[in-house]
């Protein structure tokens, strides 16, 4: 028998060949209602749900003093036993078979409910789409006429597929608020895209390939998603030479690109595909300008708050989460973007949404790298279901997390001038860095001193140990990446190639002052 402990949840298998118990089937059955994407989990209610929860628990509390507690631990009232059942064998209490009966006819009555539940649900969420597709932002209407249809056609659903997509002429053209409509955009289309095409007198757009219907999925109203969007970009820092609100734009426009170019698959649910794209809208709120290793050698606040290990990250995913988790009265405006979500749910976003943000640790690249390569090694490339791991008694998809952490270190591989214009902005924020470290007598970061850096070395070295492999591995989960990516990224590395060439001959070329070391 093999019990394995989810946070609450436990799924129960025996390992002895034996038919499974009359528990393990009912508990696994109730497990598969309450899974967030099961028909009948979208309309229980959350005293349903529960209701339903304790009796798995129940079921698997049974079989597990059935089968493989000692005995003399579940009888009497001995504190001790009880003590070992509760911490060793999670019974956290004596059965009350009587009680449980009662509770499973109140769930099966509940389960009979739930196929005419579904057809209210699903027509409720067709009203809600209805009335959203004329929705826009304010920010939409502060632009001219003109602007509007470069926006537009920024926004079109094909335009926000293509990995040539330019987030810094997004942000030009919206008014430096890119995250809000990229964001809207994405997870409120087809509608945001009708609203736009309407408002401008234009026909509706035609229906577009592989659409993920967040908001009929999950009863999203882009209302509310525009208000926590505009509260998410307001803690990014505009002063920031790199990591602002556009680098986010950038980082949800390339993961959403990334899933269309068949990294999707290796997902298992609409759930977990709106948990990454909005981990990457969330992935850097409140960076400070500053990396890992000056908020350790600073021995910094956040460092000391979570104790040296993935200190940025944890801040995001913490701040995140502070405005997702905000109650009505918490800001001016309704930012509950998970509310026509169920409990259930709700806990495997969050299990989802911080495990993404916590994988774009730039420390753990090669132990991640690696643990995906030893999953294609062994497994092939064909069943999805091979890449999902535990972590923290989730199970999440590796795939998934590591598109976010692809899609965070993806500017080498973009075409040019793009990849030029984000380098300089990372080196110029690198430098800043630097130049802090030397004032407070510090360790200079690597690639942060601005009198050693050389522009093309630090690109070449990049690209060479840590983008282009991370590419090539994922060309073998996703073919299309081969020719849309990899030709990129080969012509860009030849290009920073030949300026190395280029600034040797240089300086070669110019008298050096007496005495120079150069």
């Amino acid at each position: 028998m093999n019990a394995k402990q989810d946070a609450g949840q436990m799924t129960v298998t025996t390992t002895t060949g034996g038919a499974q118990s009359a528990w393990v089937n009912g508990a696994n059955l109730i497990e598969t209602l309450l899974h967030p994407d099961s028909r009948v989990a979208r309309v229980l209610t959350p005293k349903e749900a529960q209701g339903l929860e304790n009796i798995r628990k129940l079921l698997v509390a049974g079989h597990i003093q059935q089968n493989a507690i000692p005995a003399d631990l579940t009888l009497g009232d001995n504190p001790v036993n009880q003590y070992l059942a509760e911490q060793f064998g999670g019974v956290r209490r004596k059965t009350n078979f009587k009680q449980a009966a009662r509770s499973i006819v109140n769930g099966l009555k509940f389960i009979k409910m739930a196929q005419t539940q579904v057809a209210m649900k699903e027509k409720t969420l067709r009203t809600i789409t209805t009335s959203h597709k004329g929705y826009l932002p304010a920010e939409w209407h502060q632009l001219s006429t003109s602007r509007q249809n470069y926006v537009f056609r920024l926004l079109s659903y094909d335009a926000m597929t293509r990995w040539e997509y330019d987030s810094l002429e997004l942000s030009v053209a919206c008014g430096e608020v890119p995250l809000l409509f990229i964001g809207w955009a994405i997870v409120c289309a087809p509608h945001a895209q009708t609203a736009m095409a309407l408002d401008l007198g234009l026909d509706e757009p035609e229906e577009a390939d592989n659409l993920y219907e967040f908001v009929q999925e999950f009863g999203i109203k882009p209302e509310v998603l525009c208000s926590f969007l505009r509260l998410v970009e307001s803690d990014y820092r505009k002063e920031n030479p790199y990591h602002n609100s556009i680098h986010a734009a950038d980082v949800t426009q390339t993961t959403f690109s990334l899933l269309q170019m068949g990294g999707d698959k290796f997902s298992s649910s609409p759930l977990e595909l709106l948990s990454l794209i909005l981990a990457a809208v969330c992935h850097d709120m409140g960076h400070p300008g500053q990396n890992n290793s000056y908020q350790v050698n600073s021995h910094s606040e956040l460092s000391v708050i979570y104790n040296d290990s993935s200190v940025l990250e944890n801040m995001h995913a913490a701040r995140a989460y502070r405005v997702l988790g905000s109650k009505p009265g918490d800001t001016d405006s309704d930012v509950d973007i998970l509310a026509g979500l169920q409990p259930t749910q709700k806990d495997a976003f969050r299990a989802n949404f911080t495990k993404a943000i916590l994988w774009t640790d730039m420390s753990q690249h090669f132990a991640k790298l690696a643990q995906l390569k030893s999953k294609i090694s062994h497994f092939g490339t064909a069943n999805p279901a091979k890449f999902y791991i535990n972590i923290d008694g989730r199970s999440i998809s590796s795939v998934l997390l590591f598109l976010l952490h692809v899609a965070d270190i993806s500017n080498p591989a973009k075409p040019a001038p793009i990849f030029v214009e984000w380098c300089d902005r990372c080196l110029n924020e690198f430098f800043a860095q630097g130049d802090a470290e030397k004032k407070a007598f510090l360790p200079v970061s690597p690639m942060c001193d601005r009198d050693v850096t050389v522009k093309s070395d630090s690109q070449l070295g990049f690209i060479k140990f840590i983008v282009r492999p991370s590419f090539v591995l994922l060309s073998d989960l996703m073919p299309r990446v081969v020719d849309e990516i990899l030709p990129v990224l080969e012509s860009n590395l030849k290009y920073w190639e030949d300026q190395k060439i280029k600034g040797e001959e240089e300086r070669n070329d110019t008298p050096q002052a007496v005495g120079s070391s150069k």
